[in-house]
């Protein structure tokens, strides 16, 4: 029979192998995730899927921690998983990064083909301006709801249309289905951006430029991330990640939040009128300014007969 010394020994010792073979695995690094959405930089949800499944892949190294990848093909399905803590850190359009609001801390932007911005553009399978599409139907990515027209009115259009009064805007999850709608006749017009604009629409409409695709963090490890991207590289379609200029970003928030400055007042200068004094002061120099019908008043010498 064994004595309860000897049990209690035993006991330790078992609880000592299991903690020390527990220990590797409450080790290990926690898994982060990363989103993407990228409804309008990138037009095809295939290609979206393999990029985020790449940059998982790359993060990983970088971070040293395993990435989750997800990608999303909805605002509505990226913005509840962010809502609920789900994703750490996104590649998103940075029109979606102003809507989510503090949430989103901006790190970098993601340039393709060298750039990091891209212009918009409003096209339509029929002839006219933007000033022919009053009341008529325009498909929109859809975003947080009342930020869309003010992407389009304060971003696109400059702050001088009310896209919500001058268009019936209607929102489509992505480029693809704007798109489709404007070829079937579901919609006037389609705001996209250049690079996806179809070569057999008219264009009726060029935006300045506005930033493409930017890398947000969504937990507070910005400087974390930000430490790890250059051994990220570049990821197909888009080159290595670049660093924000300045407060560029935060100018570009400003702009679709609050719209752009009010435009001030130009007056154009009136010409100088210069006029010769001598004339003014000399009144000889002034000579008689007779109509230019005077020489057919004069009495002609040759007289009728009477």
């Amino acid at each position: 029979m064994k004595t309860p010394s000897v049990v209690a020994h035993r006991g330790l010792m078992l609880a000592a192998v299991l903690f020390l073979s527990a220990s590797p695995a409450s080790a290990a690094p926690k898994k982060a995730t990363l989103g993407v959405f990228l409804a309008t930089t990138l037009s095809d949800g295939q290609e979206r899927f393999q990029y985020a499944e790449s940059l998982a892949q790359k993060l990983e190294s970088g971070l040293g921690r395993p990435v989750a990848a997800r990608s999303f093909g909805r605002y509505e399905d990226f913005s509840k998983a962010v809502g609920e803590g789900l994703i750490d850190f996104a590649v998103v359009d940075a029109w979606a990064a102003v809507q989510l609001g503090a949430k989103a801390q901006p790190v970098a932007y993601a340039p393709r083909a060298g750039e990091t911005q891209q212009r918009w553009a409003i096209i339509s399978t029929q002839k006219g301006s933007v000033k022919d599409l009053a009341g008529k139907r325009m498909a929109l990515v859809k975003g947080a709801g009342p930020a869309d027209p003010k992407f389009v009115s304060h971003v696109v259009l400059g702050g001088d249309l009310d896209a919500q009064k001058h268009f019936k805007l209607v929102p489509v999850p992505n480029v693809e289905s704007a798109v489709k709608m404007l070829e079937a006749r579901g919609a006037e017009a389609a705001l996209v951006p250049v690079a996806h604009a179809p070569k057999d629409l008219r264009v009726l409409f060029r935006s300045g430029r506005v930033p493409g695709a930017v890398l947000v963090e969504l937990k507070g490890a910005g400087d974390t991330l930000s430490q790890s991207l250059s051994a990220v590289g570049a990821v197909a379609p888009f080159d290595a990640f670049t660093a924000i200029p300045g407060r560029e970003f935060e100018d570009f928030r400003r702009l679709v939040t609050q719209g752009p400055p009010r435009r001030q007042p130009v007056f154009a200068d009136t010409p100088d009128l210069r006029v010769e004094t001598p004339v003014l002061v000399q009144s000889e120099s002034l000579g008689p300014a007779l109509p230019p019908f005077t020489e057919d008043l004069a009495v002609s010498s040759e007289q009728p007969d009477d």
